[in-house]
């Protein structure tokens, strides 16, 4: 019996051995953080899909090149007013590329209008969708289905309403609102997401009167 033990104290001794003996390895995870830039100005020149030329408002002109990958409204054309954001090239080497262009368009009561656009990968397969913000006065409203506002510019849009479409409850005629839509592949008009009433805050001085 003692020499069994003494072989099993000898194969623990062994394996311990053995244990201590193996090099610890540490593996270190790199993390990268993307940098990403954003700048604004008017469209000097554009080719689509390949590069965009934008004019800062000191008339600085700066050429951009677009990612294959690039989020571009179709509204986007020169004259128009947008802001793009860039990444570092994806080798690293080369200059940043467009990833995403937002127009902006102001009216002539001072009003903007933003549109972006998205891709999104759905079970579906992947789509582009379209998220443009508009204020207006409702003209028409049809709850369930569709409300019709008027602009500033007194350009009226008629806007398609959904399940997921969010709406206050008191939506009527008269009413000024703001409105997020969004124009998803395979849809004839852009649905509405969400519908917010603008609100102007009046200020006012109060006097007090002797008594």
């Amino acid at each position: 019996m003692k020499w069994k033990m003494r072989l099993i104290a000898l194969a623990f001794g062994a394996a311990a051995t053995a244990l201590l003996a193996q090099e610890t390895t540490t593996t270190k995870q790199e993390s990268t953080t993307t940098k990403m830039t954003s700048a604004s100005g008017s469209v000097v020149k554009y080719t689509p899909g390949q590069m965009i030329v934008i004019r800062s408002s000191d008339g600085k002109e700066t050429t951009y090149t677009i990612a294959s990958s690039a989020d571009v409204p179709a509204e986007v054309q020169i004259g128009k007013t947008v802001t793009i954001s860039t990444e570092p090239a994806s080798d690293g080497s080369g200059p940043a590329v467009v990833t995403r262009i937002q127009t902006t368009s102001v009216d002539s009561s001072g009003q903007t209008k933003t549109t972006t656009e998205k891709t999104e990968a759905s079970p579906s397969g992947t789509t582009k969708t379209t998220t443009t913000t508009v204020a207006g006065t409702v003209t028409a409203f049809e709850p369930g289905q569709s409300i019709t506002v008027e602009q500033p510019d007194h350009q009226t849009v008629t806007f398609t309403i959904d399940t997921q479409s969010q709406l206050p409850k008191d939506v009527s005629v008269g009413k000024t609102v703001t409105i997020t839509t969004r124009m998803v592949s395979g849809s004839s008009s852009p649905v509405v997401r969400t519908v917010t009433y603008r609100t102007v805050t009046k200020k006012s001085s109060s006097s007090t009167n002797p008594q």
